[in-house]
């Protein structure tokens, strides 16, 4: 990410639907360490709904250390004490078709944290991003399916996805959804 989209999107004061103040920003390269305390946070049985992107303390530094890059755009729900309580994310943000991602934490859940993720995210990425963006979500995870529908995502197939079993979790249903940017 350049100078120039810090300068058409700079940080956004919002308000949850709870009344909590709150801030959404682009990711910055010293964002590592409030990253992977975010990432750590995330409750074991949440974890299944953010596969595969591992949410771990060298996936957050990686993430912070290319906030700048041109095919990442990543946004983030800052809180007034600096901690990080959710990230938005388009990798292959500089091809034909973005790969689209969403993490909240479970205390900003349920007050519109991942709509106005979501929709900040957008806004960056039909001015800098794809001309389409695509997801995959679990069909358990209704709440999600719901947001990513009222957001003009349509569902292009249903998959299975297959997990190893290591990881502690099954495999199970999850839908592809793409969007048109334009």
């Amino acid at each position: 990410m350049n100078g120039q989209l810090i300068a058409l999107f700079p940080p956004l004061s919002i308000t949850l639907k709870d009344g909590r103040p709150a801030r959404l920003r682009l990711l910055a390269p010293g964002d590592g360490e409030a990253l992977a305390a975010f990432f750590l946070g995330v409750p074991r049985h949440d974890i299944r709904f953010y596969a595969p992107y591992p949410l771990d303390r060298e996936h957050a530094e990686r993430d912070a250390a290319a906030a700048h890059d041109p095919g990442t755009i990543m946004v983030v729900l800052e809180m007034p004490d600096g901690g990080i309580g959710g990230l938005a994310s388009c990798w292959k943000a500089d091809t034909a078709m973005g790969t689209f991602g969403l993490v909240v934490a479970g205390a900003y859940q349920e007050c519109g944290a991942g709509r106005a993720l979501m929709t900040r995210l957008l806004e960056v990425a039909t001015a800098a991003g794809p001309p389409r963006m695509e997801l995959t979500v679990q069909c358990a995870n209704t709440r999600a399916v719901a947001l990513y529908t009222s957001l003009g995502f349509t569902v292009v197939r249903e998959q299975t996805l297959t997990r190893d079993p290591a990881a502690g979790f099954a495999d199970e249903a999850e839908l592809a959804m793409e969007r048109e940017m334009g």
